[in-house]
């Protein structure tokens, strides 16, 4: 009798159903991430310091955000009125009631008064709540290429800075703490957002990827390998002549007609002793830039690896993250709206250059960097087939 209960059928049709039934397993644990909701991601990394230095840091940029808040950034003296106070409610409140620059206002209260909080409730939300790893993956991709937006405010306080070097007593700017802590607590949620997307992807152990040298991603991309490479010279162009040129110039009669380049920025920033914005200013609208730009025209012109290309690809991602020459020309924009009320301006050349260069990287992200995207998935899910018709585990890229 237990001979029948443990009787095991044999011969070809046995042998192929169980082949038939190994491979539907394998394909439903490679399936399984994307479609089975999983644990927080604290709990993968509750041995590491990253379990308490990540929602430290989010309380830290937390904390920094609402006293920042509360407190001015600048204070300006523009002759013969008395010093005011330039924060961020204070900006607001001056577009829709005095100016009634509606949309103007209600740009940099989403920007920053609401966005950074929304991001800090989010990244808590991401680290702590247990959600699908590519519900989570997407939702710290958004965060990561929207944080950058909060310096909005930020940077319109550094032109002023700029504007009032060398205006003597007509014009004179007074940092305060407050633009310092934004500053520093936008900064400090951008950096944790970016550990956390790579904590992710090391917990959802990524598969290892072929080292053998293969054909440039150029080939076989149809209009693209034409259309990129213009792309890249344009992009080059038009962000090496915003840097150079001016993009404002003071026209009031009894202010020193000076002009500003953002390398004047630089240098005035650091010779006003103003050396950490000097320092962001750099990073984000000279390095970071080039930097993309470089990377981009390496991985899509020079064969490589397919591991070298996921390294390539995560470079390409932590330079757009970080390049804030789109955040800079809008703030040119506000400034042109919103300055003049207190700075007679006037836009120049390297202003229209700083458009031309933001509109150029936006389709080049978009025509390049959405196709080497997809190439890397489809990489990635090649390894994982292949990885599995082998009949072993998928190896990690992380092992």
């Amino acid at each position: 009798m237990g001979d029948r209960f443990f009787f095991r059928r044999s011969g070809p049709k046995a042998d192929s159903l169980e082949m038939d039934l190994d491979a539907k397993d394998k394909s439903a644990i490679l399936a399984a991430p994307a479609t089975e909701s999983g644990s927080p991601l604290a709990f993968k990394f509750d041995r590491s310091v990253a379990v308490w230095a990540i929602p430290a840091c989010l309380v830290a940029s937390l904390t920094m955000n609402i006293v920042a808040l509360k407190l001015p950034f600048l204070e300006i003296k523009m002759f013969p009125q008395p010093p005011e106070a330039y924060s961020i409610p204070h900006t607001v409140s001056l577009m829709w009631t005095t100016l009634k620059l509606y949309w103007v206002a209600v740009l940099i209260a989403g920007f920053s008064l609401v966005f950074p909080f929304v991001k800090l409730t989010s990244l808590f939300l991401l680290w702590f709540y247990p959600l699908r790893p590519d519900t989570r993956g997407r939702g710290l991709k958004i965060l990561g290429s929207l944080g950058r937006w909060s310096l909005l405010d930020v940077f319109v306080a550094l032109v002023l800075i700029v504007l009032a070097h060398e205006q003597g007593s007509l014009f004179v700017t007074d940092v305060k703490l407050g633009l310092y802590l934004f500053m520093a607590a936008i900064l400090l949620s951008m950096s944790t957002g970016e550990v956390m997307a790579y904590l992710h992807e090391q917990a959802e152990s990524p598969p290892e990827l072929p080292t053998d040298r293969r054909p440039r991603a150029s080939l076989g991309s149809g209009w693209r390998r034409i259309a990129v490479p213009l792309l890249l010279l344009g992009s080059f162009v038009s962000l090496g002549i915003a840097i150079e040129l001016p993009f404002l110039k003071i026209t009031a009669w009894y202010l020193t007609d000076n002009s500003y380049s953002i390398l004047g920025t630089i240098g005035t920033l650091w010779k006003t002793e103003q050396h950490l914005f000097s320092i962001v200013v750099a990073g984000g609208l000279v390095v970071m830039p080039t930097a993309r730009l470089l990377v981009l025209a390496g991985t899509w012109s020079i064969g490589r690896s397919p591991a070298r290309f996921r390294i390539a690809m995560l470079r390409t991602r932590i330079a757009s993250q970080w390049a804030m020459i789109d955040v800079f020309g809008l703030a040119i924009g506000l400034f042109l709206l919103e300055g003049s009320t207190l700075v007679p301006v006037e836009g120049q050349i390297g202003a229209w250059a700083l458009l031309g260069a933001i509109i150029l990287n936006a389709v080049l992200a978009w025509a390049a960097g959405g196709l080497l995207g997809t190439r890397l998935r489809d990489l990635e899910r090649e390894a994982r087939r292949e990885a599995g018709d082998r009949g072993g585990e998928v190896p990690s890229a992380a092992s």
